[in-house]
């Protein structure tokens, strides 16, 4: 599949569907969730920073957030460091915060 690309509030980003591709049903279904807080709860390897950061990209790339006013927040530098090469490579890493508390 071709992936488009567009600019949305001010960043380069992959389309909203494009950024939902190879995720399962419950995947989909919480990075779709773009109003308020969603909880996600699952085992080690299941898919969470994925789940998370394609939530955020998605949001980015719908219009529904503005990137620049989004903070992700983890418990690790590690974790967070991940997320900004995820975030970067849907396309929003130069824009979304990734930190620790």
């Amino acid at each position: 599949m071709v992936q488009s690309e567009a600019w949305h509030n001010g960043c380069m980003a992959t389309s909203a569907d494009a950024i939902l591709d190879g995720l399962d049903e419950a995947q989909r279904a919480a990075a779709m969730a773009v109003d308020g807080p969603v909880r996600i709860v699952a085992v080690a390897g299941a898919g969470k920073t994925r789940t998370v950061t394609r939530r955020i990209a998605y949001a980015c790339a719908s219009g529904a957030w503005d990137p620049a006013r989004t903070l992700a927040v983890t418990f690790s530098v590690k974790a967070a460091a991940e997320m900004r090469v995820r975030l970067s490579k849907l396309g929003v890493g130069a824009a979304v915060t990734a930190a620790t508390f």
